[in-house]
């Protein structure tokens, strides 16, 4: 694998580590108000929205990781 290659998976994978760690900020956020009662739909919708975010940058990354070249 080249250099090029390596590099664009670091890249892809702190993009992968940064959406994880603001799901899982946005998670711990929406826990704390469904405690109090005060989960709103506008709430949710950001949750899915991450989700959907998380799903698509680990598909990219997974792409990337199936096309890059090995050496034989």
């Amino acid at each position: 694998m080249s250099l090029s290659w390596i590099e664009a998976l670091i890249a892809i994978n702190e993009n992968v580590i940064a959406c994880e760690r603001r799901f899982h900020r946005q998670c711990i956020l929406v826990a704390e108000r469904a405690a109090q009662g005060l989960v709103t739909a506008e709430d949710e919708m950001l949750l899915a929205s991450y989700m959907a975010s998380l799903t698509l940058i680990r598909a990219h990354r997974d792409s990337l990781l199936a096309d890059a070249p090995t050496d034989e």
